[in-house]
């Protein structure tokens, strides 16, 4: 398992350890975390991770589209490599829109602690669903959906909205139309600091032609 920095609460550097680790004893480290939206339709794309990806039991969230670890030592533009290993394309950090750091503290189970400096991006994705690889096997598929939709389902305006799944299906991807639930959101993310509703509504300013003063 790669070796991670870790820092203090202040961002100080303390060292490394390795993931494990680092959740079971709760120490701060980076990530990296991007989310991928077509500029010229509006539409938006959350990630679903394997089961079993994690140590805990976890529902099949819709996550944010791309997310990962720094190894020691990576400066953070180097956290772009979490792009190509997810979605299976290749994008150079000088692609992403910078939003800011996120600094969270959460339990997620027990002896899983999350303690993170996000550093978060924009991923403005002129592609279509069916163009993405999805090479990753950590990563079982995605949902496309209309930022317009996934503001009114983040702000709780509306339970469920229209959507469009790749899932993986053996070797292949399978397409196939549905619905997207509130309830298939990460609950911490529409709480606490409504990290799903400020990043699609920076989504959409971005599509509307703002570039200045976007933050997660």
């Amino acid at each position: 398992m790669p070796l991670i920095d870790v820092f203090t609460d202040t961002y100080e550097p303390a060292g490394t350890a390795d993931k494990q680790q680092a959740h079971a004893q709760g120490l701060w480290h980076r990530t990296f975390t991007a989310l991928a939206f077509h500029p010229n339709t509006g539409r938006v794309l959350l990630q679903k991770k394997r089961p079993g990806h994690y140590s805990f039991e976890r529902p099949d969230y819709a996550d944010i589209t791309v997310g990962g670890h720094y190894h020691a030592g990576e400066s953070v533009p180097q956290g772009v490599r979490e792009v190509h290993e997810e979605l299976g394309l290749p994008v150079a950090y000088t692609d992403l829109h910078p939003i800011g750091l996120r600094q969270t503290a959460v339990t997620l189970a027990p002896h899983y602690l999350e303690r993170e400096f996000q550093h978060v991006h924009l991923l403005p994705l002129p592609v279509e669903l069916e163009q993405i690889p999805l090479d990753d096997a950590e990563v079982s598929g995605l949902v496309e959906l209309a930022l317009d939709d996934a503001i009114a389902l983040a702000e709780g305006a509306v339970d469920t909205v229209p959507a469009r799944y790749a899932t993986r299906d053996g070797q292949a991807l399978a397409y196939s139309e549905a619905t997207l639930a509130r309830t298939d959101l990460i609950p911490n993310y529409l709480s606490l600091d409504q990290l799903y509703l400020r990043l699609f509504v920076a989504a959409r300013r971005y599509c509307s032609g703002e570039r200045a003063h976007l933050f997660w």
